[in-house]
């Protein structure tokens, strides 16, 4: 296995870990949450949880769990890219 095809795994383990992160916040704060789908309408539900948080430190928290997410879905992006163009 190549270095670009482990980056490109390990980018899909750290998304998948904090979309899991996402879940299970939403589900401690009372949201319905179903387990294999609804990623996107999630990921919504958890920004709006953000902008209403009133204590900062989760607030910080869950900007960090969200800007964790984008850098694994970036990371992901740019793997398939050089997979695809064959480097």
């Amino acid at each position: 296995m190549g270095w670009l095809k482990l980056g490109l795994f390990g980018s899909i383990i750290f998304g998948l870990y904090y979309f899991q992160q996402i879940k299970m916040t939403l589900k401690s704060k009372g949201y319905n949450v179903q387990p294999f789908s609804g990623w996107i309408d999630d990921y919504r539900q958890f920004k709006g949880l953000i902008l209403k948080e009133p204590d900062q430190r989760l607030k910080a928290q869950y900007q960090g769990i969200i800007n964790g997410l984008h850098l694994s879905l970036g990371g992901l992006g740019v793997f398939i890219i050089l997979l695809l163009s064959g480097n």
